[in-house]
């Protein structure tokens, strides 16, 4: 079943948003290993889902090997002159195709670290994840600015996923999976037909060798000098290979062997072996063959029988084909399938040797000759060495002594330097590093090359011997990284059976656990069952003690103050009271026959009955228990109340009680003037200067003028003066405080009027203030802001502006005028000085600086801002620190990646972070290209074209007279 879904969706278990089935006329999967994954189909432009066939929507199809429908991404739609729509679709695995790594480094990481590295690096987020079967295999790669599926599938670049860690690929949705090798060997055996239509078989006999040439380190050879394969008849001519094997040595000094030498009959037999081994196990000597089964074609004929296993076959399946002519059975693996989802069937199956095809070989001799280009570019390096008069430098270690000239090979982990031992900018020689960042393996297969063409220049012999000693140390290198593979996962190994001997003992463990947590819960439940009847027997007292306590309540009871004590009815009461004030016992309950004392108690008022206290009873009255009532004047007797006791407290002694003439001088103690409200007191009555001005009061009448002695009343004697009777005189300035004449005080035009007529240097109208050198206008206000003027020429004004077509963006503006010069920002350095000093000036006509522009007469300093073209682009003038230099001044783009820094005697270059010396750059260019003029100079005087073995020991070599090329001018200004 296909589907059509929405381009967001994630899942196809579902039908979508319709099934393509019913209407669908043709439907195509074409995959390939390592290759292309895509969808075709055609169908009806009319159709119902028509309208759903868009680009970026998704088809769900079945494949061949799995039972998870697949999602195809439509990329193209083409209605044809017919009314159908042909709709091309792709994996969704080429969603990666649009995603994009701008800089990531895997290092010595897994097939399935890797894999999450890259897909972790993508600049836009997706679904997709992955997974290995391969644990073993550990590679680098460096992905820069790369689409993520070619970092993952491109077999023609060198440093992506499938170049590193080899490899073939699984695409299962939003899902990769990686195996070593995808598919099985399921047995199946064909035998390979002639002129049968439908089935179609190539043999490709270029990568095929049967006779080898093996050579060891330092060019040793075999006496017979090759190894012949068994098939070496089974082909018309033989195909001849050398091989190099530079971990193979022959001890060169007998007295001196190395650890990894051996004597030369040994080392002989180990090539023999090494040859051998190219036939037996990688099968060199047979050819690359491909084969094409189209299903359809075949249903028709008799031999479909013989060829009908292949429809069980999946994709990196191992096939078994038969060859009767050249008697041998090659092995061909299934590379690629054409199949119809509506049918779930084969279309054809394409079969592929497991040799490389031709049009791999040829990509394989291009690399090579890239990388032999590369090479070219080093040589003029490797070179200047060439004369004997310096020296090459390998390791890791700086060489302890050097010679102008000389060259260090410095290995930095898994990249070579290239340093030239040369005189510095300071004048003094010392190691200068000319190219970096190159690859260990490039660099030595390069220098191998380069080393190779030098030596070209001097014998053909040497040529050949420096070749192989690269691609020996090498090899040896690649035999050291595989031992120490093989040791890891032999440590891997180990490691799983020490953890599996720790599991058996933690089972052990775990085991005598259970039995002790089996105990536990036991005694546990026994605890729950003593506790569950300890707490029923509780319960059971609980509530006995509650129906005792109900009991108790109904005789004792705790009031907020008092505790009253409750029996039976028929007894005695008795309430005792705790508080001391009062006895609670009630009246009625109370009955005192005969003599009864109260020593300590009081009888209230109403104990005693009324006129019940006779004179007999009183012992003595005290005056003050009498409060109501009078005694009548026949109960005092006479002369009894003398003066001492005497107290007027209330009322008043009347004038009749006091005889005329009785108040004396000596009797009265003080008199209120208000008592005086008859008759005068005569002046002579009065002390002189005892009437002082507070006790000075005139009710009615006034003090007349000549009463006050002149000059009498001060500003101290006025309390207020009205200003209508000042009428004479006038106010001198002196008498006017500051500030204290408002504008509402004034008369209207009163400033104008007064101003009219003056011809003082400050004039103000009632439409400006103006001021005047003489006769001179030299600035005026008014209401378009502050005018400046000398003589006649208007030079310019300050005031508020707007900008043209928009009146309301409103600001402050310096404007100069036709006849003014120029504006400037400037101050005094000192008093006494009679000028001023510019810091900025305007100067639209270059009047006076003699250059029109605006001039800075003091530092700019920027603080770190930018500045910015007429778009949002901008460049910040900033502190700029170069590591191990210091820091100094420089422009720097707005990323803060790209820099050009101003050195104290140099200028730096930095671009995304690295920085550049320009005078070693323009040096190391210079020189480069000195030595690749060199290096034309001496290729043209012969330049090795092969190099042919002539047998005994001998060789012979063709080579060009001439390169063609000639030397390049080394004048870089």
């Amino acid at each position: 079943m296909l589907t059509v879904h929405a381009p967001t969706a994630t899942t196809f278990t579902a039908t979508g948003e319709g099934v393509l089935d019913p209407e669908l006329i043709v439907a195509r999967v074409v995959e390939e290993l390592g290759g292309a994954y895509q969808l075709t189909v055609t169908y009806p432009a009319d159709g119902p889902l028509a309208s759903k066939l868009v680009v970026e929507a998704i088809i769900a199809a079945p494949v061949p090997g799995t039972t998870i429908r697949q999602g195809f991404r439509i990329h193209e739609v083409t209605t044809s002159l017919d009314g159908l729509l042909e709709v091309t679709a792709f994996h969704l695995f080429y969603d990666l195709a649009g995603n994009f790594i701008a800089d990531t480094f895997v290092v010595n990481k897994t097939p399935k670290a890797a894999l999450d590295q890259l897909l972790r690096s993508a600049t836009t987020p997706h679904r997709f994840t992955a997974t290995s079967s391969d644990t073993a295999t550990r590679a680098s790669a460096r992905v820069v600015r790369m689409n993520l599926a070619a970092a993952i599938m491109d077999q023609g670049l060198d440093n992506t996923f499938a170049s590193r860690w080899a490899g073939e690929l699984t695409r299962d949705n939003w899902h990769i999976h990686h195996a070593a090798t995808r598919g099985a060997d399921r047995g199946v055996v064909i035998r390979d037909r002639k002129n049968l239509t439908g089935y179609t078989s190539t043999i490709d006999l270029t990568s095929v060798v049967t006779r080898i040439v093996p050579v060891g380190f330092d060019g040793i050879t075999l006496p017979e000098l090759y190894v012949d394969s068994p098939h070496l008849n089974a082909y018309a001519i033989p195909h001849i290979k050398v091989m190099r094997y530079p971990d193979i040595k022959a001890i060169a000094d007998a007295d001196n062997p190395r650890e990894d030498e051996v004597p030369l009959p040994q080392a002989h037999a180990l090539l023999r072996q090494a040859a051998r081994a190219e036939f037996t196990t990688n099968h060199v000597d047979t050819p690359a063959a491909s084969y094409t089964v189209s299903f359809v074609d075949l249903a028709s004929t008799a031999e479909y029988a013989d060829l009908a296993e292949l429809e069980t076959v999946l994709l990196g399946d191992t096939v078994t084909v038969q060859h009767a002519d050249l008697g041998v059975s090659l092995s061909a693996r299934v590379v690629g399938y054409e199949y119809d989802p509506l049918r779930q069937t084969y279309i054809s199956v394409e079969l592929g040797s497991v040799a490389g095809k031709f049009t791999q070989i040829t990509r394989q001799i291009t690399t090579a000759q890239t990388a032999a280009q590369m090479a070219a570019d080093l040589a003029g390096v490797a070179l200047a060495s060439a004369d004997g008069k310096s020296t090459n430098h390998y390791g890791p270690k700086q060489p302890a002594a050097a010679r102008l000239g000389d060259t260090w090979f410095r290995d930095n982990g898994e990249s070579i330097e290239i340093w030239i031992y040369q005189v510095t900018d300071t004048g003094k020689p010392g190691w200068v590093t000319l190219a970096t960042d190159l690859n260990h393996a490039q660099v030595s297969a390069e220098l191998a090359e380069a080393r190779a063409e030098v030596e070209a220049a001097k014998t053909a012999a040497d040529d050949a011997q420096a070749a192989a000693i690269a691609v020996g140390a090498r090899l040896t290198e690649a035999e050291t990284e595989i031992s120490q593979a093989r040791e890891a996962a032999s440590q891997a190994e180990a490691t799983a059976r020490e953890a599996e001997a720790v599991a058996g003992e933690a089972g052990m463990k775990v085991t005598g656990l259970e039995s002790s947590v089996s105990q536990a819960q036991h005694r546990a439940d026994t605890a729950y069952e003593t506790a569950r009847q300890v707490q029923t027997s509780n319960e059971a007292r609980f509530t006995e003690l509650t129906n005792a306590d109900n009991s108790l309540a109904s005789s004792l009871s705790m009031m907020a103050s008092d505790l009253n004590l409750r029996v039976r009815s028929g007894e005695i009461i008795s309430q005792i009271n705790i508080s001391p004030e009062t006895i609670l016992i009630a009246g009625e309950r109370i009955h005192i026959t005969g003599q009864t004392s109260i020593d300590n108690a009081t009888v209230t008022t109403a104990m005693i009955a009324n006129a019940a206290i006779t004179d007999a009873k009183i012992a003595n009255l005290s005056a003050a228990k009498i409060t109501t009532g009078t005694l009548a004047a026949a109960r005092i007797a006479a002369g009894s109340i003398t003066s001492d006791k005497l107290t007027i407290a209330d009322g008043f002694i009347k004038t009749a009680m006091i005889a005329n003439a009785a108040i004396t001088d000596a009797k009265i103690g003080s008199l209120s003037a208000s008592k005086i409200t008859t008759g005068t007191l005569s002046a002579a009555r009065i002390a002189a200067g005892s009437i002082t001005s507070d006790k000075l009061t005139i009710a009615t009448g006034f003090i007349q003028t000549g009463m006050i002695a002149d000059a009498a009343i001060t500003s101290a004697k006025i309390g207020a003066l009205d200003a209508g009777k000042i009428t004479t005189g006038v106010l001198n300035a002196s008498r006017i405080g500051a500030r204290s004449i408002t504008a509402d005080k004034l008369a209207t035009n009163a400033i104008q009027v007064g101003l009219a007529g003056w011809t003082s240097s400050i004039r103000i109208s009632p439409t400006q203030i103006a001021w005047y050198n003489g006769s001179t206008l030299e600035g005026s206000i008014t209401s378009s802001g502050m005018n400046f003027y000398y003589g006649t020429r208007f030079i310019g004004r300050t005031g508020q502006q707007y900008k043209t077509g928009n009146t309301s963006v409103r600001g402050i503006s310096n404007s100069l005028d036709t006849q003014g010069d120029y504006i400037t920002w400037s101050y005094k350095k000192l008093q006494s000085d009679d000028s001023y000093t510019t810091m900025l000036t305007l100067d639209p006509r270059g009047k006076f600086y003699g250059h029109a522009g605006i001039h800075l007469g003091a530092e700019l300093r920027t603080h770190g801002h930018s500045f910015y073209t007429g778009e949002n682009r901008s460049v910040v003038l900033q502190d700029c620190t170069l590591t191990g230099k210091g820091t100094f001044a420089g422009w720097a783009g707005s990323s803060n990646l790209s820099k050009v820094v101003f050195h104290t005697y140099d200028l730096m270059i930095v671009t995304n972070g690295s920085f550049y010396n320009m005078t070693r750059l323009v040096d190391r260019v210079n020189d480069l290209m000195t030595r690749v003029n060199s290096l034309i100079l001496s290729l043209n005087q012969g330049w090795v074209k092969n190099i042919n073995d002539a047998g005994n020991g001998r060789i012979t070599w063709n080579y060009f007279y001439n390169t063609g090329l000639s030397t390049m001018s080394t004048n870089l200004n």
